[in-house]
């Protein structure tokens, strides 16, 4: 009740409420609770439910030619979520609507919102809440033209985003993972942003969170840079702290960042003809060939030497 209350607070102050349609909306609402990764909509769906977002995140994701998912759009807590084209015109679904995070959301059926449109307040609303997602989208598109430092810069204080793991910032963003952290990284130490963070990760343990992305970053080649005890040591913690505010900080664990910085620049090194596999191996951290051919093809879902064969013949 005090999150739907809440909601009825929020819709007043977009356009005043009347008593009928206060009454009517509540028992229309139903709370829902889901983990991160629940899809609340898929490609070639109807959307014929909407949500109120009260906590977590919710991502609109669309699958490239590539098969790469790009992150389109970031709901936060308080926003309206759906695909309105979808629910009020009854065309497919283009994307994905994917929870971040431990998300919690007041359900409305579009059967409900039709049984609101007795009351004048229904349209206002309506229209306010369409303002308001074509406000969004010219806002993220002026951001995406600004210069990187400034994009990623203006992304970090005026959204909250501090709990969002960083490879989905980086997706909304256009920028590859390292870059986005490095601009992080060098905004955080020049002191040049003031982010509106949660309580979820304070500011100096998420500063040494990006200590140790930049470590692992100009290390990776490193033989022994797998060893989490040594790495969680030298910044003066456990293994399992360190991996923890790692993955809370960034979506992942040290050994998957590891493993993606050395096959994207063992993928990198393999186009160089005077290069053998084993020689990209022992660059990228790898005394083992089978070791590392092993890992690339489980990465990659192809043995090096296909790929390196794949390169020479283009």
């Amino acid at each position: 009740m005090k999150n739907i209350a809440r909601l009825l607070n929020d819709l007043n102050n977009m356009t005043p409420l009347s008593a009928g349609f206060w009454n009517e909306i509540q028992p229309l609402m139903t709370e829902r609770h889901k983990k991160t990764g629940y899809l609340f909509l898929e490609p070639g769906q109807i959307a014929n439910k909407a949500w109120h977002l009260i906590t977590g995140f919710i991502l609109t994701i669309r699958t490239d030619s590539d098969g790469e998912e790009i992150v389109e759009r970031i709901y936060y807590p308080n926003d309206i979520v759906t695909d309105l084209e979808s629910f009020f015109e009854l065309v497919p679904v283009r994307f994905k609507f994917r929870a971040v995070g431990e998300v919690t959301v007041l359900e409305i059926k579009r059967s409900g919102v039709m049984k609101l449109e007795q009351f004048p307040e229904t349209i206002k609303l309506i229209q306010h809440i369409a303002f308001v997602e074509k406000k969004s989208t010219e806002e993220t598109l002026q951001m995406l033209r600004l210069p990187e430092e400034d994009r990623v810069k203006f992304f970090l204080e005026n959204y909250p985003v501090s709990d969002l793991p960083a490879h989905y910032g980086a997706s909304f963003l256009n920028l590859s993972l390292n870059n986005y952290l490095t601009q992080v990284r060098h905004l955080a130490s020049s002191n040049q942003i003031k982010t509106k963070a949660s309580d979820a990760i304070p500011e100096h343990t998420k500063s040494i969170a990006y200590k140790i992305m930049g470590y692992l970053i100009s290390n990776y080649a490193e033989p022994e840079i797998g060893d989490t005890k040594k790495i969680a040591a030298m910044f003066n913690m456990t293994s399992v702290t360190l991996n923890r505010l790692f993955t809370k900080t960034f979506g992942f664990t040290v050994h998957k960042f590891i493993t993606k910085q050395r096959m994207t620049n063992a993928e990198k090194l393999l186009k160089n003809e005077m290069l053998t596999v084993g020689k990209v191996a022992l660059a990228v951290g790898y005394k083992n060939i089978f070791h590392f051919s092993k890992v690339f093809k489980s990465y990659y879902g192809y043995p090096p030497k296909q790929d390196k064969q794949r390169k020479h013949s283009q």
